[in-house]
């Protein structure tokens, strides 16, 4: 199956002059935000001077998919197409009062031409907790912090942008065009989300002509807080939420395989916890949300590998300090918890009622 890293191996020799910037180029330049810049502070920062390849494993290392990452800067290299393609402005950030983690760096392809790449959840709790403050906040901390980012850069570097990110770097990408107004609007060419949370509120015609937000078929991230269908569904090789993995979506040539609609499972996924956010008010939400990060916070795990890899013995230490709580925070968790299995049964419900016509038309077809 071919997957991005085929696609800048098919198309090495080919120059962005001859064959123009695409939605392939936004996502791969997209993943470059998880570079760890830090390690390669002492060498040229430009991919294709870059002599260690050690150096190179090294600065993907801790990313969710360190192999496709590594087997990505590898292709880069030696590759004719991004030959030229350098970094510079790299910012990290991390404050736990804010509840901000940020990212960013950007990236020169061509002259004047500038691809800005957000980047998205890493598997700390801080920055999983700031994903979820978005289902009660209008703004959160990084989306500030990013247009900021961005006019900074447009002032420093003149020229035509490009924005991209992938999973929360996606939903920045979003937010900077959406917020950016007169000269700095005009400057962004195209925006690309990949599997990035949606905006909550519908977009203006001449921004969402921007965005190519790409989704898997068993999109759950992508689909979050998104009112609108503004969005492209991408064949995926993987499984439910490991499509969340740009290198397992399928591509041909220089475009991505693409599908109608997202799976079922996706849908309703989609549509269940959406009624279930609508259920409750921002107060409520915060307040949950809230008491389950500082309960998470009293254990010794701060990474959500942590939280996978050792579940029973954290459930062990969450039930005990649960029932610490006062009376209130149970109350809530029990209405919260209550509220999710309520929506998810509806949904449900609601899904069997639309597919009993089409079952009763079948059985009497077969009949025929």
């Amino acid at each position: 199956m071919k997957n991005l890293v085929s696609y800048v191996t098919q198309y090495q020799d080919r120059t962005f002059a001859q064959m123009p910037f695409n939605e392939l180029d936004g996502v791969i330049l997209s993943q470059l935000a998880y570079v760890d810049y830090r390690l390669l502070q002492e060498v040229p920062h430009k991919f294709s001077k870059i002599a260690s390849v050690k150096l190179l494993e090294k600065s993907v290392a801790r990313t969710w998919n360190p192999a496709g990452n590594y087997a990505l800067l590898l292709a880069l290299r030696q590759s004719r197409r991004y030959q030229q393609l350098s970094w510079s402005h790299w910012v990290s950030q991390t404050d736990m009062a804010l509840e901000e983690q940020f990212s960013a760096v950007t990236l020169s392809f061509a002259p004047h031409r500038y691809f800005i790449a957000f980047r998205g959840t890493t598997a700390t709790l801080v920055d999983w907790k700031e994903d979820f403050n978005m289902t009660f906040l209008d703004t959160i901390p990084s989306q500030r912090t990013a247009l900021r980012y961005f006019e900074r850069i447009a002032h420093e570097l003149p020229g035509r942008y490009y924005l991209g990110g992938h999973s929360k770097g996606g939903n920045l990408a979003s937010y900077v065009v959406a917020h950016s107004r007169g000269r700095l609007q005009e400057a962004i060419v195209d925006v690309y989300s990949a599997d990035g949370p949606g905006l909550k509120a519908p977009l203006e015609t001449t921004i969402k002509r921007k965005i190519h937000k790409l989704i898997p078929e068993a999109s759950v991230i992508g689909l979050l807080l998104e009112p609108e269908t503004n969005y492209q569904v991408v064949k995926s090789q993987a499984t439910g939420i490991k499509q969340h993995d740009p290198y397992t979506w399928q591509v041909t040539n220089h475009t991505f395989d693409l599908v109608a609609a997202p799976s079922h499972l996706s849908q309703f996924t989609q549509q269940a916890v959406a009624r279930w956010l609508t259920n409750l008010d921002d107060a409520t939400k915060q307040e949950f949300l809230d008491s389950l990060y500082s309960l998470l916070a009293t254990t010794k795990y701060q990474e959500i590998d942590d939280f996978t890899n050792s579940w029973r013995g954290i459930l062990k230490l969450l039930a005990p300090e649960l029932m610490n709580t006062k009376h209130e925070t149970r109350q809530q968790w029990h209405h919260v918890t209550g509220q999710l299995l309520n929506s998810v049964l509806t949904e449900a419900k609601d899904l069997l009622q639309e597919k009993k016509p089409r079952l009763k038309n079948n059985r009497r077809d077969s009949k025929h």
